[in-house]
């Protein structure tokens, strides 16, 4: 509550010219990076994903700040997991806050955990997969182009310790990407001290809802946060801005892969196949002979998602297996299967390699799709 008032917010919420000069600069670096960083074009609709949380309120409050000067379309979306008996009221503080911001606001309400069990996942994976689906279904729906996320520089932190300890390569293992084209998202806070965006909040009187779940250490991802990222703050003062530019060199260096890659594949294009499993793409011979280790492990990558592979968690493994397989390339073997993690598998034969479903794996199984009435309209 607004401790002026007993409010959840104060009755009046601030203009930009109204920001002190610390939370002007901090609201204008978050324009520069729209502008710059995710080259975001003016009258884009865009989704937010709030939740109610510090992070998520402080993107309601900032991007309503910047709406009119990037001519910015806002709607959001808060998902209630139902997972916690405080979870229909952080929604509810979700829906005050955008009536106060003036951005229409809906709510879906999903059962995580019978998700989990039906998926034979955790809370956790199933609660991403079920935001994530009902965020593109709201944007296919209010015809938005992007999702907006209020992940800031505290996470990307998290995610790169995350994907270090999955195995993850380079320049994957620089964290989530600012602009996810494919799955059209935007995080304009990626590079934002979490604790500035708390203190915006603070001292323009907007309280938020706090998800105690977030310390809940059974969750690699809050050991994480609470135990590791703490140690390696002490070592280095500066260890979130050092990942933010390891973020910057990994965007880059991926961006020189992929257009390596494509131009590879023009010279040379892989072929699509068909088995018993389903389709499969062979990697030609002269592809694969024109190309630097670096460059062919990084084909291997790109070949196994456009087949639907997600290693997730086995990311060590595939990255095993895919040196191993380069190795065998390189010594001139033939006729050789490798099975790699999510059901896939490779055949190496007279210098060619084929990637597709692993006929010693069983049939992925089919995920339902998290259907949900809306119980809140815009």
């Amino acid at each position: 509550m607004c401790a002026e008032t007993g409010a959840p917010f104060p009755p009046s919420l601030p203009t930009l010219q109204q920001l002190n000069p610390a939370h002007a600069r901090l609201c204008l670096g978050v324009e520069r990076f729209c502008r710059q960083e995710l080259a975001l074009a003016p009258g884009s609709r865009l989704v937010l994903a709030l939740s109610g949380g510090a992070d998520s309120t402080a993107l309601a409050l900032l991007m309503h700040l910047l709406a009119p000067r990037l001519k910015l379309p806002l709607f959001a979306l808060c998902v209630d997991h139902q997972l916690r008996p405080e979870s229909a009221e952080d929604a509810r503080h979700v829906e005050a806050l955008c009536r106060r911001l003036g951005i229409p606001c809906r709510v879906r309400r999903q059962d995580v955990a019978a998700c989990a069990k039906a998926w034979g996942c955790g809370l956790e994976d199933a609660g991403r997969r079920v935001r994530y689906a009902l965020l593109e279904e709201e944007r296919q729906a209010g015809n938005a182009d992007w999702i907006v996320l209020g992940h800031h520089a505290g996470d990307l932190a998290e995610d790169v310790l995350l994907r270090l300890t999955r195995g993850a390569g380079w320049p994957g293992l620089a964290g989530m990407a600012a602009k996810d084209e494919r799955r059209r998202v935007l995080r304009p806070l990626l590079f934002t001290d979490p604790e500035a965006l708390r203190g915006l909040l603070r001292t323009r009187g907007i309280v938020w809802r706090e998800d105690a779940s977030n310390q809940d250490r059974t969750f690699r991802r809050n050991r994480l946060r609470l135990e590791v990222l703490p140690l390696l703050r002490r070592e280095n003062p500066a260890l979130d801005r050092s990942i933010v530019t390891l973020h910057q060199l990994g965007e880059m260096d991926g961006d020189f892969w992929e257009k390596l890659l494509d131009a590879a594949l023009g010279a040379h294009p892989w072929q699509e196949v068909e088995s018993d499993d389903g389709p499969g793409l062979l990697l030609p011979r002269a592809l694969l002979a024109a190309l630097h280790p670096a460059a062919r492990l990084r084909l291997y990558v790109r070949a196994l998602r456009a087949l639907g592979e997600t290693s997730g968690a086995q990311g060590q493994a595939r990255g095993a297996t895919l040196l191993a397989l380069d190795e065998a390339l390189g010594q001139g073997r033939g006729n050789t299967r490798f099975q790699l993690p999510g059901g896939m598998e490779a055949t190496l034969r007279r210098g060619s390699i084929t990637f597709k479903k692993s006929i010693h794996s069983p049939r992925s199984r089919a995920r339902p799709a998290p259907v949900t009435p809306s119980t809140s309209k815009p």
